[in-house]
């Protein structure tokens, strides 16, 4: 009659879930085996395994004869084919008494797995050790930058201010001081949007939600950024249902707008962009119109994706990185943005956003 310890450490064996063996130290006999090192090692048949010795490899009987004689703390390793495909089974023996005799009790692990979890683990750091690298040299790039783009501002002002107080401000020099201006404004705001990532990669932006009125945001970016063009286009507003304000950080709500209202006036050459609020029951529903050259339906999906830019695109300035800020910016105030377009005919931006508490 088998004794309560023996029970308990069969109960044992048969609740792991890793190959296991009882083994007889003194004739490396294997003694019992739960399920698992029987599906591996007997091919499912525990009588070829069990009362058996132990063997190096399970598929040609190449005994364990030649090995060293398992120890306390000791491991072994077990190739099996039964189940069709080479494995390799690492199993670690310890000592155990039943009834006061000595066994070992071997469990196993598959080298495979553990092999293939420390590679994973290796490619994570890698690339987590990459995506902090790319993180601090676009930081870093951003910032050595900004200063001469800071002096190179300055200068073209100054210069402007002098030609004007001399009289000599014509039309040549109008049109080029403008044009310096304009591409220190686009490179100001490249930058912008490069350090901006940069903080989103290394998780160094930090979400402060308040109560927002999305009129007053839009109302500040219009005077500030989107009013008295050169080309003289606007931005129409359309608002349906009773407002509300909703709970979101209002620094990244006005990057998002200001991103997706900027890209509206790029790509509506003639037309004025629009831009529709409508309050719902539970959600502020914002969508940005644009009529213009629209996006090929193959680049909708990589749309949002960092650096990425529409096929169709090429002549048109930009990083390719707004999108993504504008979608990340969505996602951590828990919104939601979705992409409609159709080629030569425009594209429309769908945010929602649940209201304050």
């Amino acid at each position: 009659m088998k004794s309560q310890q023996y029970i308990k450490v069969s109960h044992l064996m048969n609740g792991i879930k890793e190959p296991v063996l009882l083994i007889d130290p003194s004739e490396l006999t294997v003694l019992k085996a739960n399920d698992t090192a029987v599906e591996l090692l007997g091919g499912g048949k525990r009588k070829a395994i069990t009362g058996k010795p132990l063997q190096m490899h399970y598929g040609n009987g190449q005994q364990l004869q030649d090995m060293i004689l398992p120890s306390p703390g000791d491991s072994f390793i077990i190739t099996t084919t039964l189940t069709g495909s080479k494995i390799l089974i690492d199993f670690k023996a310890n000592r155990i008494n039943i009834n006061r005799k000595p066994f070992l009790l071997a469990i196993g692990k598959l080298i495979e797995k553990k092999q293939t979890l420390k590679l994973q683990l290796q490619h994570l750091e890698k690339e987590k050790a990459l995506h902090e690298m790319k993180a601090n040299f676009m930081s870093m790039t951003s910032h050595e930058f900004r200063t001469p783009l800071t002096a190179i501002a300055s200068a073209v002002d100054l210069l402007e201010a002098r030609l004007q107080m001399d009289g000599m401000m014509n039309s040549f020099y109008q049109h080029n001081v403008s044009k310096v201006s304009t591409e220190v404004f686009n490179l100001n705001s490249m930058l912008d949007e490069i350090l901006t990532l940069s903080k989103i990669m290394s998780n160094n932006y930090e979400v402060k939600k308040a109560p927002v009125d999305v009129m007053q945001v839009l109302n500040y970016l219009k005077f500030q950024y989107f009013s008295e063009r050169k080309d003289e286009r606007i931005l129409n507003l359309k608002i349906s249902g009773e407002p509300r304000k909703i709970s979101v950080d209002k620094n990244q709500l006005s990057k998002i707008l200001t991103n997706l209202i900027s890209n509206a006036f790029k790509y509506s050459v003639k037309k004025n962009p629009s831009i529709q609020l409508s309050y719902h029951k539970h959600k502020l529903v914002i969508k940005v119109f644009d009529y213009g050259i629209g996006i090929p339906a193959k680049d909708i999906p990589h749309l949002f994706n960092s650096f990425y830019r529409g096929s169709n695109v090429d002549h048109i300035e930009g990083t390719g990185l707004g999108l993504a800020i504008v979608k990340t910016f969505t996602e951590m105030n828990n919104g939601t943005i979705d992409v409609t377009s159709e080629e030569n005919k425009g594209t429309t931006f769908t945010l929602s956003f649940r209201y304050e508490p």
